[in-house]
């Protein structure tokens, strides 16, 4: 009687194992999603799923929230008021209402011609200024900025050019927030100054 009730679970297992055996990707697919109902159970899909909704519109988006704005004191990491905080935000917020503080050669030429009291800073490396630079343009490398700031005359406008036009703009930034100068980008550096015809000096 065991004997029949062991071939008979037998005939059983095999009868199963042919008919899973028929479509293979069926079987595959199958023992996939007896595994995942076994190890995760079953899950059921929330109604209110934010799957596929937009993020502008999502009620998880906290800006949503957001009825009014008002201004906040500008303060730094510890608490306390910054001059440089408060510096820094009114040199981000005038930035393009002054046209990001770019020069054009000839508008430097322009102002400068008219106004005297500029003075030059070449950010570029000592053998690139030895190379060639702009007349009477002072050389103090971008990263020697902040400790050799007092080499630039007080009371001038400051006209600073590089061989990339975002180092000096961040040479720019630095001058105005804490040096407290009036500070611009010759755009176009040394090559746009030989374009327009300008002489150079090694």
């Amino acid at each position: 009687m065991k004997l029949l009730i062991g071939l008979v679970a037998l005939s059983c297992i095999l009868v199963q194992a042919c008919a899973l055996g028929q479509n293979p990707d069926l079987d595959d697919q199958n023992s996939v999603d007896q595994m995942n109902k076994q190890i995760l159970g079953e899950k059921k899909t929330e109604v209110n799923s934010y799957r596929g909704q937009p993020w502008a519109t999502s009620s998880l988006n906290d800006s949503n929230k957001i009825k009014s704005l008002s201004a906040v004191r500008v303060s730094s990491a510890n608490g306390q008021s910054s001059d440089y905080l408060v510096q820094a935000d009114s040199f981000l917020k005038e930035a393009m209402n002054n046209d990001f503080y770019l020069l054009s050669v000839a508008q430097f030429l322009s102002k400068s011609s008219t106004e005297k009291n500029w003075a030059i800073v070449d950010i570029r490396p000592a053998q690139q200024y030895l190379g060639g630079h702009i007349p009477e343009a002072l050389n103090i490398p971008l990263e020697n900025l902040i400790s050799q700031m007092g080499m630039i005359p007080a009371g001038q406008k400051v006209a600073v050019y590089d061989t990339i036009d975002t180092n000096a703009a961040f040479a720019v930034q630095t001058l105005r927030v804490y040096g407290g100068r009036d500070a611009f980008v010759i755009s176009g550096g040394i090559v746009a100054w030989q374009a327009a015809g300008m002489p150079v000096v090694t």
